[in-house]
């Protein structure tokens, strides 16, 4: 039998961090059509049941298109189970609602709550502060069961005195647990939890912010005889890629523009890109960002971060007779911080050359 574990999808969530209003807005309804394929995939590999660890909506207010189609996935494959666990960005209103749940929609409470399937038990837990110190003492599951847990929050492996939505793996061992499905980290992870299970971060289906970088997507669990089979699916439309270039030693700012374009050639145009430049740099190097973020234009979103250093030294200057030499060896000599001569030089030549500030 087989099923999906995924989490963290984020409906609704706003998207504009880095994008404009019109691409916030398409993204939107490309991690709608990512979760409506994720439906059409379980229909076509004959999945009986979608997982949903948590955090599948990101506002208070729901849109009804949102929710609208939601409802209309799941009502429309009947024949699919949707195991529904609410999360730290869930709301509860989207339960309340709805005049008519679809018999196909189940959910998972404050009390551990268990759905069957043959010998196939997959058992959750909404956590709150109010449950999460007790709710290791009541999980009772059988040796002779395949046994899949649900929960959402931030795992601990020691004792812990927070609460709400932290796991503490230590209390989950040896409970005869085959498959933890976790939701909350929004990369893929898995590792073992006892001698007899595992624990496993679905991560999220489309990852929105540079801190989700690479590969997103699902799992698909498959039983055979006593054991769970486990696969990553990476199903997102786009991936969120960064590139980080150390300019340490360049001279030429088109040999910095030359090896982030050859390292720019592997990856798909549908990509959002974002270029960090890293290490340090001579005073003599002219920065041209506006237009290496210009030849990067194909890509669906482009972003350039300067985090290089400016190294500079009064035997860099001793010599130059300049304006711009005298200015740098006043700010060099001044009782300046490091950081803060960086930036004093930096404001400085912008102004002597009357560049935007």
């Amino acid at each position: 039998m087989r099923f999906i574990h995924c989490a963290d999808i984020h409906l609704d969530s706003k998207m504009e961090t880095n994008l404009s209003s019109p691409k916030a807005k398409e993204r939107k309804k490309e991690i709608l059509n990512t979760f409506e394929r994720m439906v059409t995939y379980a229909t076509e590999n004959d999945v009986k049941a979608i997982i949903i660890a948590g955090d599948m909506f990101d506002t208070a207010r729901i849109t009804n298109i949102t929710k609208t189609r939601v409802l209309n996935t799941i009502s429309k494959n009947p024949n699919i189970d949707f195991l529904y666990l609410s999360g730290n960005h869930d709301e509860s209103n989207f339960i309340s609602l709805i005049e008519d749940v679809p018999k196909n929609l189940k959910i998972f409470g404050t009390k551990w709550t268990t759905f069957e399937y043959g010998n196939i038990k997959i058992t959750g837990v909404c956590l709150n502060e109010n449950n999460s110190a007790t709710i290791y003492d009541t999980l009772n599951l059988s040796l002779n069961d395949i046994n899949i847990v649900v929960m959402h929050g931030q795992i601990i492996k020691h004792n812990s005195k927070e609460k709400g939505e932290i796991i503490n793996l230590t209390k989950l061992k040896n409970k005869n647990i085959d498959y933890l499905a976790l939701g909350h980290i929004h990369s893929y992870i898995q590792d073992k939890l006892d001698k007899r299970g595992i624990y496993c971060y679905s991560g999220c289906l489309e990852g929105r912010g540079f801190d989700e970088c690479g590969d997103k997507g699902f799992v698909l669990l498959e039983t055979d005889d006593d054991k769970v089979l486990t696969k990553f699916i990476p199903f997102a439309k786009r991936q969120l890629v960064e590139l980080v270039v150390d300019i340490t030693g360049y001279d030429n700012w088109f040999d910095i523009e030359s090896e982030v374009l050859e390292q720019s050639k592997k990856l798909s145009f549908d990509n959002l890109l974002k270029v960090t430049l890293k290490g340090k740099y001579k005073i003599k190097l002219d920065k041209h960002l506006g237009m290496l973020e210009q030849k990067l234009e194909k890509f669906y979103f482009v972003k350039i971060k300067d985090e290089s250093i400016l190294e500079v030294t009064l035997k860099d200057v001793e010599n130059d007779i300049s304006l711009r030499g005298e200015f740098i060896r006043k700010v060099l000599s001044s009782t300046l911080k490091d950081e803060e001569k960086e930036q004093t030089i930096l404001v400085g030549l912008k102004s002597l050359f009357g560049e935007d500030l």
